[in-house]
């Protein structure tokens, strides 16, 4: 009992010192910490932000055809990137992160999204290779319908032309057409 007793006096005594010490301190000493912390900015001394090189958003769409000319007169296959922003920034590439499409196709068909790239004109391979490929197949739904999605990392120069074709195997002659959706972001830094 005599433990329990001196413990609780103990306890109380530094309770009691602690609001002592919080009631006799001034408030302009404890006002001292608090204003080394405050950050305060005017509109004409603003703090710099970036919205990193991600910050002109991306995407076209484009129709592509094989045997068939669902897409019509109007439609385009190609891309060119384009040189500068809509705020006139100069574009130093554009940068494809994802790529979808529909298609309208023939049961049975076995077929594939390519889309072509040129290289830029220092970076030519070995093999006089000037443009990459890129395959995205296409999955058959129920229907005369296939989709594809998929996440990409495709790099391109400002002017570059960037291609779509319909490749694969074809059951029949009526062909397919594919409106295709590339997205991503325009890097000016």
């Amino acid at each position: 009992m005599n433990l329990v007793r001196n413990t609780l006096t103990t306890f109380g005594g530094i309770f009691l010192a602690a609001v002592l010490i919080a009631a006799l301190v001034p408030k302009a000493t404890r006002g001292v910490a608090a204003s080394l912390v405050e950050v305060t900015n005017t509109a004409s001394n603003a703090v710099p932000t970036e919205d990193g090189p991600g910050s002109f958003p991306f995407g076209a769409t484009l129709c592509t055809e094989n045997l068939n000319s669902v897409c019509g007169g109007f439609a385009k296959s190609e891309l060119l990137v384009p040189l500068t922003t809509s705020t006139g920034a100069a574009v130093k590439r554009l940068v494809i992160e994802d790529v979808s499409a529909l298609c309208n196709m023939e049961q049975g068909d076995s077929l594939s999204i390519l889309i072509t790239v040129p290289l830029p004109t220092d970076n030519v391979m070995m093999n006089d290779q000037n443009t990459l490929l890129y395959v995205f197949p296409i999955t058959m739904i129920p229907g005369a319908f296939g989709i594809t999605h998929s996440l990409a990392r495709i790099y391109a120069d400002p002017g570059a032309g960037i291609g779509t074709q319909i490749g694969g195997l074809f059951v029949g002659n009526q062909g397919a057409s594919c409106n295709i959706s590339l997205t991503g972001h325009l890097e000016t830094k």
